[in-house]
């Protein structure tokens, strides 16, 4: 129950999956969850691994009026325009076909969105503070400025805009009813700014957040390599799926392995390109030296006993693999993405690459020649106190 001056504050994601945006999400809540604020969180879907690490003392809500019209949101407007023909709603039909033409116009999805969520009731509670966590996305955004109740509005730019494929009418229609747009780099925010110079009065750099000391206190009793390999082991961890490199980083590792013998490549996560990822590694005849270790709620072990870590990620906006990486002392290798050199900048062993196959593999080389650092100091004091100063 709400106690009288508690602030209320409300973060809108999609799930709890084993994610990047949801790890930092929960690193973020245990930074203010003893603070004298009601916490709500929305779901459009309440599952996921990390589900459990929600504090308990929070308001956890299912946001229904997006997951029931999931497949209206993700699918192409020509195949809910061809269900509702199919299914009898011949009025929906028409008013969709013609709603579709205007966003071909227009070059933006904006009135879709608005006319699929034209019913969408909302949450009844109001809030001092609402934020929609996993941006930019265009129904979370939407469904957070039309649809939720808050004195102040914030969104959440978790991605390079500029490889996401960002719809920018919807976002010069939505941004503009933020109060506060926090942004996860530098390099993220200046690719922010100079595509909505509009809002640049409103962007503000908000690192994700990320506790040193608990990563590595999680390594003390998480799993590590089972296999009795003695050469170098190359870990890469996130989801597979295209954006992330996977394909390239397999590809990279097999010209390596025509140079540098006794080398095996570790893959920690789940994703869509999984079985592609497993077809080129067989097709380049390399498939007995990668390895896919499937999804680890603590990997950390694993980064800890890596003799290499590399993220080969075609876009990221502030990689929290990264960060956990960082963490320890492993030379690390990462392609040219958004954050990366911000990220590296202070690590002597730490290799910023091109995002082709040579290019990664050369990195590697590099990285294969230099020294573990000692101990690792702590990362940069975090920027909690910029959503505290928000909350107040």
């Amino acid at each position: 129950m709400e106690q009288s001056g508690e602030k209320k504050i409300f973060f809108l994601l999609y799930s709890m999956n084993l994610g990047g945006v949801e790890k930092s999400f929960t690193s973020l809540l245990s930074e203010i969850k003893h603070l004298p604020y009601d916490i709500h969180v929305g779901l459009v879907f309440p599952r996921g691994e990390l589900l459990s690490l929600l504090p308990s003392n929070i308001t956890i809500h299912t946001i229904s009026d997006l997951s029931e019209h999931w497949k209206e949101l993700k699918n192409p407007p020509l195949v809910t325009i061809k269900n509702y023909f199919t299914t009898g709603h011949i009025f929906n039909a028409i008013i969709a076909c013609f709603i579709y033409l205007c966003c071909k116009v227009w070059g933006s999805n904006y009135l879709w969105i608005q006319y699929i969520l034209r019913n969408a009731k909302g949450l009844k509670e109001s809030f001092d503070v609402a934020i929609a966590y996993a941006g930019p996305t265009a129904d979370l955004d939407y469904y957070l400025c039309k649809k939720i109740k808050a004195n102040v509005k914030c969104g959440w730019v978790h991605f390079d805009i500029s490889k996401f494929g960002t719809d920018k009418g919807m976002t010069k229609q939505l941004y503009k009813l933020y109060n506060r747009i926090f942004i996860v780099s530098e390099t993220g925010k200046e690719i922010f700014d100079k595509t909505f110079p509009q809002f640049s009065n409103k962007t503000e750099v908000f690192h994700n957040i990320v506790s040193p000391s608990q990563i590595r206190d999680m390594a003390k009793i998480g799993e590590s390599y089972k296999d009795d390999f003695s050469g170098k082991r190359i870990l890469t961890l996130g989801r597979i799926s295209p954006e992330k490199g996977q394909v390239i980083a397999i590809r990279a590792f097999a010209i390596l392995v025509k140079k540098v013998p006794n080398l095996r490549w570790y893959f920690i996560g789940h994703g869509i390109d999984l079985d592609n990822c497993k077809k080129e590694a067989k097709d380049l005849g390399v498939e007995d030296k990668v390895v896919f270790l499937g999804l680890k709620t603590n990997p950390y072990a694993y980064i800890r006993d890596c003799d290499i870590f590399v993220q080969p990620s075609r876009h990221e906006g502030y990689c929290i693999s990264l960060c956990e990486a960082l963490c320890f002392g492993n030379p690390i290798v990462a392609t040219d993405f958004t954050g990366a050199r911000e990220q590296l900048k202070n690590r002597e062993n730490g290799f910023v690459v091109g995002m082709d196959t040579e290019s990664i593999a050369k990195g590697i080389e590099q990285a294969l020649l230099s020294q573990k650092t000692n101990e690792v100091s702590d990362l940069e004091e975090n920027d909690i106190h910029k959503l505290l100063d928000l909350i107040s």
